[in-house]
């Protein structure tokens, strides 16, 4: 198991705004390709849009804006993130290389909110598939939707519980599109976990009939979805085909956030509000990401602190996240599960290479 933080040279991101295209400090990871080799994120304030590779480290692609989250597909071809129009709008916008973007807009006679227009979430395997958030033709209202990107990319809204009179939105997609997840809106106001299945809504309950807070992804198959507040208390929840929804992690009254799933949904990632990274194996149960990782042999560099465990590939293996460094400064960092390393004990660098230390042998899942 190796830990390292993410980091090619000493420039960084100030303020949310890149100087250079070889600093990773500073960036969220929002999304990353299905094997693991493209993350794409934002500045530590939700600007600008960046895209990283080991290889060639984190370039700006984008100015970015405060609708919706980057989202790169899983064969990691297309990247959606937010992007302002000529208007002053902020839509859902899709890359089209270096820094110029495609807005995607909503639908005809939809009307801005204030500066937004729609905010793209998640996107399925292929790129064929957009989902997130479209304003409507009545002043300040959304609802869940998607755009269809290897048509003419036109939005179209989901079908909402109750139409225009409550809000909605779509977090996630899996691998074919036909398994849409997110929240929706009560008539009294809460939040509550929905899915869309072949675009038909349904709310993800309890066993008991009771409410959850929103879902925040899906697998590729659809066969697990994860979110936050179950049963609008402070555990997170896994819902499965086969057992419906089970809570996870249990952190002495602290809401435990799970924010994405391994394929096979036996892996799931998030945080605890106000507190660290965590995960959460089947079988095993929810831990602090520290502790779990540490508890496996890796070195966490003295001084740091795991805030959020963000996002983790489709096979389970890698995670990717961000946390506060000795300097007490935003950096994203890298977990690889699953992986003896042969050579022994790797460290990072001050460049952010892997150098050979001495050896120590770590199995997959001690």
């Amino acid at each position: 198991m190796i830990f390292a933080p993410v980091q090619h040279g000493d420039t960084r991101l100030r303020g949310g705004f890149g100087v250079a295209s070889s600093a990773v400090a500073d960036m969220l990871p929002t999304s990353m390709s299905d094997d693991a080799s493209i993350v794409v994120g934002t500045g530590v304030y939700g600007i600008p849009n960046l895209y990283y590779t080991e290889a060639q480290g984190v370039s700006i692609i984008g100015d970015g804006c405060w609708s919706g989250l980057p989202a790169i597909s899983g064969d990691g071809k297309t990247v959606l993130a937010c992007h302002t129009d000529g208007q002053g709008l902020w839509n859902a916008a899709r890359w089209l290389g270096q820094t110029n973007w495609q807005d995607l807009g909503t639908i005809t006679g939809g009307v801005p909110c204030d500066s937004f227009l729609s905010g793209a979430y998640g996107m399925n395997r292929n790129g064929s598939l957009g989902v997130g958030l479209l304003y409507l033709k009545t002043l300040c209202r959304a609802n869940a939707g998607m755009w269809h990107l290897t048509n003419d990319a036109s939005p179209t809204v989901l079908p909402a519980l109750f139409g225009e009179t409550t809000y909605s939105r779509a977090n996630a997609v899996n691998a074919d599109g036909s398994v849409i997840v997110g929240w929706q809106d009560q008539l009294d106001g809460e939040r509550t976990a929905a899915k869309w299945v072949n675009g038909v809504e349904e709310l993800i309950l309890t066993q008991d009939g009771e409410f959850n807070g929103e879902a925040l992804a899906v697998n590729a198959n659809g066969s697990a979805i994860v979110g936050s507040n179950c049963a609008y208390g402070h555990q997170a929840w896994i819902w499965s085909d086969s057992a419906g929804v089970s809570p996870i992690g249990d952190n002495g009254g602290d809401d435990w956030v799970a924010v994405d799933v391994s394929d096979d949904g036996q892996v799931v990632v998030g945080f605890v509000r106000g507190g660290d990274a965590s995960i959460w194996e089947n079988g095993s149960g929810a831990s602090s990401l520290l502790t779990y990782i540490t508890d496996h042999g890796a070195v966490v560099p003295p001084g740091w602190r795991l805030s959020s465990a963000s996002l983790i590939s489709s096979d389970g293996n890698t995670i990717y996240g961000w946390g506060l460094n000795a300097d007490n400064l935003i950096e994203m960092f890298k977990v690889v599960l699953n992986t003896p390393v042969k050579c022994g004990l790797c460290q990072v660098t001050a460049e952010g290479t892997l150098r050979v230390s001495h050896a120590i042998r770590v199995p997959p899942h001690l």
